[in-house]
């Protein structure tokens, strides 16, 4: 029983202090709600209405005045009541034991407050905008009316410069005057909206002036004096060079000339109506035509001493060229009684005699055109510029062909030696095989000789046919060169095998009696010596045999043969020598 007493004297305690703890903390809820009111009454928005009040507006920027001070008036008038009644409703709260109206009450006093600085803070931004509007204005009238007076000053004392624009750039100047009049009086007047859409225009129609005033006096100056000084000069100095045979291709000049004209003039005129974007183009395109017509001339005028230098240098090309493919088609001709042409070099003299020509022909006609007062000299330039580089290629080919054809006499020349050594090395061949004093020479030996004598009397036979052909003789030489070269190797081979085998036999001749291996190895190596003259076999036949006999012996024979043959060969080079 007392443990049940002591448990409710705890819960009604505890109960207590939660109750007290519970109106402490809605007492310092609704103290934050009041201090959060109290930083609104720190805006001092009535001051602020009595400046703007003062710059006695009118118009839009009035009535955006009175929306402002409505607003001000409702913040004042119905939401700071409404936030003092939830403050109220707080505290009155914190009384009772209603936890969850107390949190209610207090969070839309707060959003109250929320809403009401918001409010506040629209109300500050548009009175800041109608005073700095008012500003802006005010800076801007100064500028305007500084740039209004340098644009008329301008138009009075440059009205030359302007020409025919000047009447419709006053005319601009009197409505920008207007209209600035308008922004002057609503701008005094305190209604900076209504101006500032006024300003705009305003802005808009200054630049668009002072934008013509900076471009006109130059298009004046190109179509008014520039382009008819230019025409003028162009037209005299054309019908100068007419006077002296100059002439343009596809001439137009007076066609162009007269459009050009025209141009001016209706340029000019739309100077009047400020059509100063399309004047702008049209001048350019006038000045591009100006400039090309210059270009003709210059380029006939730089063209005529050119040609007239080049004139003499071309026909004496033509005549020093052609004189070279006479000379040149006697030379074939004397050559093609002794020699066969096969690279059609008479074929390619012809086509130079009508290249040449050619060349000739056009050359005459433009020489009869300057004659006769009709040339055009930049296009003669442009044909004479090709004429010698085509004469130039003609004299590189024709000395080419000359090359060629000059060195058939010293091809066949050398031919005929290259025949007479040939000649003397087969005799020289031929010799050395008799010094050796062999049984026989082999039947595929035999034929390789065979075939290069053939192939010498061959190339007799075709040096002395009453036409050479070179190239044939050529390859024929190539061909005995390396028949020669191979029948050297193979006479070598011979005369070595030969020798060697005739020394080996010698030497196994002491083993004969003792050694019957060798005995019959000698015998058969005779044999091949002295019936079928294949000397490599003999020396193959003994050399083994030796060998088995005496390891060793058979290669100090061969390098004792060799040894000797070089020294031999030394010898007799140095005796040539001497």
């Amino acid at each position: 029983m007392l443990t049940l007493l002591i448990g409710v004297i705890v819960l009604v305690g505890a109960g207590y202090l939660g109750f007290v703890f519970y109106q402490r903390r809605t007492i310092k809820m609704a103290t934050d709600v009041y201090e959060n009111k109290r930083d609104l009454n720190k805006i001092p928005l009535d001051d602020e209405f009595a400046l703007a009040k003062k710059m006695n507006l009118t118009g839009e920027s009035h009535k955006k005045y009175d929306q402002l001070y409505n607003k001000y008036q409702h913040y004042k008038n119905q939401m700071l009541p409404n936030i003092d009644e939830g403050i109220a409703a707080v505290k009155e709260d914190g009384k009772g034991i209603n936890f969850l109206k107390t949190k209610s009450d207090w969070q839309s006093a707060n959003q109250a407050i929320a809403d009401a600085d918001a409010t506040l803070k629209e109300i500050q931004a548009g009175l800041a905008q109608l005073y700095d509007l008012n500003k802006q204005h005010k800076l801007a009238l100064e500028e305007l009316e500084k740039k209004y007076k340098r644009l008329r000053e301008d138009i009075l004392n440059k009205n030359e410069s302007f020409g025919p624009s000047i009447d419709s750039l006053e005319k601009m100047l009197s409505d920008i005057e207007g209209t600035f009049d308008e922004f002057t009086q609503l701008t005094k007047s305190g209604d900076p909206n209504s101006a500032e859409e006024v300003l705009s225009d305003l802005n808009n129609s200054t630049d668009k002036l002072e934008s013509y005033m900076g471009r006109i006096p130059k298009l004046y100056q190109l179509l008014s004096k520039e382009f008819v000084e230019q025409v003028d000069e162009i037209t005299s100095g054309y019908k100068k060079l007419k006077g002296k045979q100059y002439n343009f291709p596809n001439d137009k000049f007076d066609e162009t000339l007269k459009g050009i004209s025209d141009q001016i003039k209706v340029n000019t005129n739309k100077l009047k109506t400020l059509e100063v974007d399309s004047v702008e183009k049209a001048t350019q395109d006038i000045a591009d035509r100006i400039d090309k017509l210059y270009d003709a001339i210059d380029k006939e005028f730089q063209a005529r001493p050119k040609v007239e230098k080049n004139t003499k240098i071309i026909g004496q090309y033509i005549e020093h060229v052609r004189k070279q493919n006479s000379d040149l088609q006697l030379r074939l001709e004397t050559l093609n009684k002794s020699y066969i042409l096969n690279h059609q070099e008479i074929e390619n003299n012809h086509q130079f005699d009508q290249q040449i020509a050619t060349i000739e022909k056009k050359y005459q006609d433009e020489v009869n055109a300057m004659q006769n007062g009709t040339a055009v000299y930049s296009t003669i330039d442009a044909d004479q510029t090709h004429m010698i580089k085509e004469l130039g290629q003609i004299e590189s080919e024709q000395k080419d062909l000359f090359s060629a054809t000059v060195k058939l006499p010293e091809q066949e020349q050398a031919a005929r030696n290259a025949l007479a050594k040939f000649d003397l090395a087969m005799r020289n061949t031929k010799r050395r095989i008799d010094n050796h004093n062999l049984p026989g020479l082999s039947n595929d030996y035999q034929d390789a000789f065979a075939a290069v004598i053939r192939e010498i009397n061959h190339l007799d036979d075709a040096m002395n046919q009453p036409q050479i052909d070179v190239d044939d003789i050529s390859k024929q030489l190539t061909i005995i060169q390396s028949d020669m070269d191979t029948l050297d190797e193979k006479t070598n081979q011979l005369i070595d095998d030969a020798a060697l085998a005739e020394q080996t036999m010698q030497y196994a001749n002491r083993f004969i009696g003792s050694n019957s291996e060798i005995a019959a190895a000698s015998k058969t190596a005779q044999m091949y010596f002295d019936q079928k003259y294949d000397y490599e076999q003999s020396l193959n036949i003994i050399s083994k045999a030796l060998e088995k006999q005496s390891s060793g012996m058979f290669a100090k024979i061969k390098d004792d043969y060799f040894n000797a043959k070089k020294h031999l060969k030394t010898e007799k080079t140095d005796e040539d020598e001497s």
